[in-house]
């Protein structure tokens, strides 16, 4: 059985990786990015998210991450696929303080069940909110500490903020 090599966090911290990678517990994490032909489905819905939320910065007082390291303990770092940031936060190259809102769009391969355990590290920094989208189905649920909601009237939800899903799938 092979074992992984461990790498302490500053050498993590100090490093980039092309895609870059989850950092748990001293290991590298390859994030799921799918399948080639699916690629394409995630990065255009990941992206139409951002540029909405993007355009609602003002708005909602709120500052919209793609891909940014979020460090949820000193020995794990997540990147969702976007992490909504809250204008009072204080600068910080790897997010310590807890998003506002963080966002999961699936990957062919991913399964609610194998998200959860990005989505509860999200819940237990302190993120009030995760929406999780699926871009095959054009399906949504919001994740909070009461449990995972699947949305059923088009329309996700996290304190002020009310984004329609209509306005993000193709």
């Amino acid at each position: 059985m092979a074992t992984a090599t461990l790498i302490p966090v500053e050498h993590y911290l100090a490093s980039s990786y092309h895609p870059d990678c989850d950092f748990l517990d001293g290991e590298l994490l390859e994030r799921n990015r799918g399948e080639r032909n699916a690629e394409r489905s995630h990065a255009r819905l990941q992206m139409k998210i951002a540029a909405w939320l993007f355009s609602n910065e003002r708005r909602f007082h709120v500052c919209a991450l793609p891909e940014v390291r979020v460090r949820i303990t000193p020995n794990r770092v997540r990147i969702p696929d976007i992490a909504l940031i809250s204008d009072s936060a204080p600068f910080e190259q790897v997010v310590v303080t807890a998003p506002v809102l963080c966002i999961e769009v699936l990957s062919p391969c991913d399964t609610l069940t194998g998200i959860s355990d990005r989505i509860e590290d999200y819940l237990s920094l302190g993120v009030p909110v995760c929406w999780v989208v699926d871009p095959e189905s054009g399906s949504a649920w919001t994740a909070t500490a009461s449990g995972l909601t699947r949305v059923t009237d088009g329309i996700l939800r996290a304190g002020e903020i009310s984004m329609p899903l209509a306005d993000v799938l193709d």
